[in-house]
């Protein structure tokens, strides 16, 4: 006959096996593939970033790290599935950026997606935006085309990977400090940085802003001209390229491209704080910087606590700017 105490001891027993089990899986972490979703398509500055994590980690931790793209909803649609719909067991991660957090809370009243859904693990880089038209574009400076844009908004069409993206952001604080009707304009949503830009160069839009990385690729082959990068001085990346407040047209920096890793909000703290570690590791290791030139990646880390920090910073500032440029709902 099993007694309530002998029932009790087996079940404080199982307690104990399991919580030793989890323990133990925490410790061999990870001991099978981990997914790093990317929620736009391949080829975008997120993308990118989330291949050089990817090999790198792959190979100190012996386990492949596999980079599964889910575009759509101007990330939301991926980001929801990392965060939201999959086991916080540490073997889904998202590459998580500004549209997907920061710029999403602040156009949103009551975002798809917040702050208490996630565990960062740390921002890896930041870079500045930049405007681009198709190479053969008749405007030879920023100036010059914001002045066409200022007489015919009618005729710019320009591509935003979202809603709530830094693209949409960038361009409307363009347009506010311009004197442009942004209703007047046409935006193009398209499924990431790389299909953006692949409709630049194709003529199906006449502007897009991205990030310098994301920009890179085009520009090298000749396919996109950079007008003007939005950033307190010249990036050594486009040194012959002004800046927007260089040429007179926008004051002030108030929109930043920037990705980092983050996990469901039950993830395992020991989890979280190994790739915390890694991540700051990798930073500094010269083979990983040397890659990240390469694709003209700005390197720029915060651990998990400060890209926490620095994203509440952000939201307060995004909320405030989707409300005075009208489109936070």
């Amino acid at each position: 006959m099993i007694t309530r105490l002998s029932l009790v001891m087996r079940m404080t027993v199982c307690v104990l096996l399991a919580g030793a089990g989890a323990a133990s899986a925490q410790a061999d972490y990870p001991n099978k593939p981990v997914e790093i979703v990317v929620p736009f398509t391949a080829g975008g500055g997120t993308d990118l970033i989330a291949r050089l994590v990817a090999d790198y980690l792959g190979k100190k931790w012996s386990q492949p790290l596999l980079v599964v793209n889910k575009p759509g909803g101007g990330g939301v649609i991926g980001a929801r599935a990392a965060l939201k719909e999959s086991r916080p067991d540490g073997y889904t991660a998202l590459m998580d950026i500004h549209t997907t957090s920061s710029m999403l809370m602040g156009a949103w009243k009551t975002p798809p997606l917040k702050l208490e859904d996630r565990k960062f693990a740390g921002r890896i880089v930041r870079d500045p935006m930049v405007f681009a038209v198709k190479a053969d574009a008749p405007w030879k400076t920023f100036k010059e085309l914001s002045d066409v844009v200022k007489a015919k908004p009618e005729e710019l069409v320009w591509s935003t990977v979202g809603p709530a993206g830094p693209s949409r952001y960038t361009a409307y604080d363009w347009f506010t400090q311009i004197g442009v009707d942004a209703v007047k304009t046409k935006m193009v949503i398209t499924e990431g940085a790389a299909d953006s830009m692949t409709k630049l160069a194709g003529g199906h839009v006449m502007l897009a802003i991205h990030s310098v990385a994301e920009a890179h690729a085009m520009t090298k082959a000749g396919k996109i001209r950079v007008l003007a990068v939005l950033s307190p001085s010249r990036v050594k990346f486009l040194p012959d390229v002004p800046t927007a407040e260089e040429q007179g047209v926008i004051k002030g920096v108030r929109v930043q491209w920037w990705a980092g890793v983050s996990f469901p909000a039950q993830t395992p703290d020991p989890i979280v704080k190994k790739w915390e570690s890694a991540i700051a590791e990798m930073v500094k290791d010269p083979q990983f910087l040397a890659a990240a030139e390469r694709i003209n990646m700005n390197i720029d880390f915060l651990n998990a606590a400060e890209t926490r920090a620095f994203v509440e910073k952000e939201v307060a500032g995004y909320t405030d700017m989707a409300t005075k440029i009208g489109i936070r709902r």
